[in-house]
């Protein structure tokens, strides 16, 4: 049986195409529940140290969210008034993978310890790829724009002055991979990492903030004289996490992270991604594809890319005959 050319083509191209699909899609890809959890602590002069947490685990297809919110011994950053009325850290996800985290406060002279916040939130999943092909785990990762403000720290540090007292902040997303070889090996990986830190330049004294790779970030000016440092909305697509083979397990971790703490002087800090006000999750999102590849093909595909190759060879024949039979005519 002579195929025409073109469907011959196609069944040759069906036959080396990569699989793509969902988790549903691919047999042997096993996920475990989704881990969620938000935390938050809080320390100042006249607290002790708290924290506050909340941690569910389901399948994707059950709807959940986790929400924290811990109020700290401070007043809201100036001119940000908040529901709270108050200084706090907060966090909220969902898994969705839409997170929000933030910290917020003004804070009067102290002494040492410095009053410290921490806002985290993060989505854990492990994967077994338990088939008998190579998995490649895409991801499209949307995250809202982080965010440091800061009001009454200037560009100088007082000298003698314990430089544990000086105002720290930073905001950052980040998606860890960890694949484990079924011979015991562990391969761990940064896929994304987005975010802002803080520093003080030691000659001058000026506060800056570089990015997640260390490029140094333009200051934006407030005219209440608080100042601070601002990323765009990032969303990632195709973002490739890993490649895992038969007998890997992966896991995968997405962790939202705002801190601050400051203990010298009338400081105001905010550091925050999303919408940490309301504890909503603040935008964003998540989603998973799996690419899956043969490598060496079983002995049935082989049989069908056999039967593609003759087939071209058929119609190429054929093709040839039909041109020497038209000349010879």
């Amino acid at each position: 049986m002579n195929l025409p050319f073109g469907r011959a083509a196609l069944l040759l191209l069906a036959t080396l195409a990569p699989l793509s699909g969902t988790a549903q899609d691919f047999l042997g890809i096993d996920f475990s529940d989704l881990k969620l959890n938000a935390f938050a602590s809080a320390s100042t002069q006249l607290d002790p140290t708290r924290t506050a947490s909340d941690t569910k685990s389901a399948p994707k297809s059950v709807a959940n969210n986790v929400e924290v919110l811990l109020r700290a011994n401070g007043i809201p950053f100036p001119n940000l008034p908040n529901s709270v009325g108050s200084a706090f850290a907060s966090a909220a996800g969902n898994n969705d993978g839409s997170f929000g985290v933030g910290v917020n406060g003004f804070f009067f002279p102290n002494s040492l310890p410095p009053n410290a916040l921490l806002a985290t939130a993060t989505l854990s999943q492990t994967i077994t790829n338990n088939s008998a092909i190579n998995v490649s785990l895409f991801a499209d990762v949307s995250i809202p724009a982080p965010i440091i403000a800061l009001f009454g720290v200037g560009d100088s540090f007082p000298s003698g002055v314990d430089l544990r007292r000086d105002v720290q902040a930073s905001v950052n997303a980040t998606f860890l991979t960890k694949i484990t070889h079924p011979d015991g090996r562990v391969v761990e990986a940064t896929a994304l990492d987005y975010g802002i830190f803080l520093f003080r330049e030691a000659v001058s004294g000026a506060l800056g903030a570089i990015d997640a790779d260390g490029a140094l970030l333009p200051r934006f000016e407030e005219p209440d004289g608080s100042f601070g440092f601002q990323l765009p909305n990032l969303h990632e697509g195709s973002l490739k996490l890993a490649e895992f083979a038969p007998g890997d397990v992966l896991e995968l971790t997405l962790e939202y992270s705002a801190s601050a703490s400051t203990g010298f002087g009338e400081t105001g800090v905010f550091a925050a991604i999303g919408d940490p006000f309301n504890l909503s999750a603040g935008g964003g999102g998540l989603d998973l594809l799996l690419v899956a590849t043969t490598p060496i093909p079983e002995p049935a595909t082989w049989m069908l890319f056999a039967t593609g190759l003759l087939a071209l060879r058929l119609a190429t024949r054929a093709s040839a005959q039909r041109r020497s039979a038209g000349i010879a005519g």
